[in-house]
């Protein structure tokens, strides 16, 4: 008996969310349209993920990237470049910039 019933395990696997293997592939579109809109980030925010002092955006997830920007647009982070930036930027373009940047991996040392 020690063992879950099958129907138990097959839940369980079926309200885990999708592995990265599973995940919906980013819209090229709106990837590449992150991409574009990327260089005001990168000029501070290393693209290969090292803290030189300015925390590091990529291989989040696009709901906190979202979610840290609206925040300082709401003026609720105090960083002055920041604030400034994000209030330039509309859902769109935070959406496309979260895509972008959740692709991106640290390099491996």
């Amino acid at each position: 008996m020690g063992r879950f019933p099958r129907f138990v395990v097959s839940a369980a696997f079926a309200l885990a969310p999708p592995s990265a293997a599973t995940a919906q592939a980013p819209d090229p579109n709106v990837l590449a349209y992150g991409e574009h809109l990327s260089g005001e980030c990168t000029t501070c925010h290393r693209i290969d993920g090292t803290d030189n002092g300015i925390p590091p955006i990529i291989g989040w997830p696009i709901d906190t990237f979202v979610a840290v920007m609206t925040s300082y647009k709401q003026g609720e982070r105090p960083n002055q470049a920041m604030v400034s930036v994000a209030r330039s930027l509309d859902e769109e373009q935070l959406n496309a910039l979260g895509t972008f940047f959740a692709t991106l991996k640290p390099k491996k040392k």
